[in-house]
């Protein structure tokens, strides 16, 4: 049997079917715009919020990468360059190792703010996820007001509303 006979045969449909199930995923593209519409009218405050807080965490990874080369080379600096002989305690009073301790901490308040923002975007998620499934429950209320009861009393109708619902 040939390619085209052989995938038909095996009752996969289409001869080349991974070019349909991305058919399928580009065709569900389609359904975003609506959903994001949807979910900025429920909140505008939150998406925004939410889509700002995502993208400074997503920054904050490389500036933490940045941070830690500039502490690399500020100790690969300080190991050519200093005197031998001193002790840390000498290196830290004369203040040497200044730089490289305010870098430490930077990084490290960038560590605890990456935590932070983390929650945050959860908290944001929880908020929004709630508020727009009391916006979809109330559009769903409403438009079933506007139904017939002969709409209610069809089975059909009574599935899609099901559907719908969950």
């Amino acid at each position: 049997m040939g390619g085209r006979a052989a995938a038909t045969a095996a009752g996969e449909g289409s001869p080349i079917p991974h070019i349909q199930s991305w058919r399928a995923r580009l065709g569900a593209l389609r359904n975003l715009a609506p959903f994001l519409k949807l979910v900025w009218r429920t909140s505008p405050a939150l998406t925004l919020s939410q889509a700002l807080l995502r993208i400074l965490r997503a920054l904050l990874p490389v500036i933490t990468l940045y941070i830690g080369k500039l502490i690399i080379d500020e100790v690969v600096l300080l190991a050519t360059t200093a005197n031998t002989g001193q002790t840390f305690r000498q290196a830290f009073e004369t203040g040497l190792l200044d730089h490289v301790l305010w870098l430490l901490g930077l990084e490290f308040a960038l560590a605890v703010l990456s935590d932070v923002l983390g929650r945050l975007v959860s908290l944001l998620d929880a908020l929004l996820s709630e508020r727009f499934s009391n916006e979809t429950s109330l559009r769903l209320m409403e438009h079933a007001a506007t139904l017939d009861l002969e709409d209610f009393e069809d089975s059909e109708m009574q599935d899609r509303l099901e559907r719908a619902a969950v």
